[in-house]
């Protein structure tokens, strides 16, 4: 089942998104909490409780920033209790499979996450917080999401084929679509404020350190595994401020600090590659999961629908 996880953040990207923005389900409340909860519905024997639901549906009204009392917020609540009642089945569905996440990857994920992003723990509580959530529902959200998405890899993925021929037909109907683009190679380096920035930067431009091993050591972007090092970027879609800056700089050339918010950032621009066809080798994983994504949907929405068809779902409100 491991492997099913990594090979999704490709293949299933759509479903990888979606799982993830689906509520947090908690767990199924005790007979205590029903003195203060009423029921909203019960799953199997699982109970999702109103307060649950208002807490949730509170949640997703403000990341869509939407006010408690418009028209939508109904709408949204059904929404958030279907998400619920899902959420609850894979669950379930991942237990009769002995799938779990361990403790240690979703730390993992969060560390990754927040590596990404720039931010620090704090950072996150308050954003989190702003939307009435706090950092350990985002850990049981992300818990949850890693679930799904092998359950999901588990279920739908290994049951989504697409043939050579089907491949092989699309590369030939759509050529226009991989006559290729102008990419760029570039490194980055992101520094965030508390460090000491300028003395790493110096460092860097005297050669006493190179820019792969600041970034591997400081840089807070998850291209740091890789010594900041970013490959085959597509150049027009890179903001119109960056395609000036790698334009302005010769291969190898590194930019000046540059103020971004929360720290600081260095580019190092590697090349620039004109565009060229890809040839069908090159060209067959983009086709491949081209050809898969409706067929990934569709049996996706099928494998949910048994898991509703196939429970006992008692809608209370």
């Amino acid at each position: 089942m491991d492997g099913v996880g990594r090979g999704l953040r490709h293949a299933l990207k759509y479903i990888a998104v979606f799982l993830f923005f689906l509520p947090v389900c908690g767990h199924a409340a005790t007979p205590g909490d029903m003195t203060v909860n009423k029921i909203a519905a019960v799953v199997n024997g699982e109970m999702v409780t109103l307060h649950e639901l208002r807490m949730q549906t509170m949640v997703e009204l403000a990341r869509r920033r939407l006010n408690p009392d418009s028209p939508e917020a109904k709408e949204v609540q059904k929404q958030v209790l279907d998400g619920l009642i899902n959420d609850m089945l894979m669950r379930q569905d991942a237990k009769r499979y002995k799938v779990t996440v361990s403790d240690a990857e979703v730390e993992e994920e969060l560390e990754r996450t927040l590596k990404r992003t720039g931010m620090t723990r704090k950072q996150l509580e308050e954003g989190l917080k702003k939307e009435r959530a706090t950092l350990a529902m985002y850990k049981e959200r992300i818990g949850n999401s890693l679930l799904r998405q092998r359950m999901a890899g588990y279920m739908v993925m290994r049951k989504v084929f697409v043939t050579p021929e089907e491949i092989s037909a699309y590369y030939t109907k759509h050529k226009d679509e991989f006559a290729g683009e102008k990419t760029v190679d570039f490194s980055l380096l992101m520094l965030q404020d508390g460090k000491n920035v300028q003395d790493i930067y110096q460092k860097i431009k005297s050669g006493a350190v190179s820019f792969e091993d600041a970034a591997r050591k400081h840089s807070a972007d998850a291209s740091s595994q890789n010594g900041g090092r970013m490959d085959g970027v597509i150049f027009e879609r890179l903001p119109p401020e960056m395609k000036k800056l790698l334009s302005g700089l010769k291969d190898g050339q590194m930019s000046p600090l540059l103020r971004i918010k929360g720290g600081y950032v260095v580019i190092k621009r590697e090349r620039i590659n004109e565009a060229r066809p890809l040839t069908f080798e090159e060209a067959r994983p983009r086709i491949e999961e081209i050809l898969k994504t409706p067929l990934l949907e569709e049996r996706f929405k099928e494998y949910i629908g048994q898991l509703r068809a196939k429970s006992v779902i008692d809608i209370r409100i």
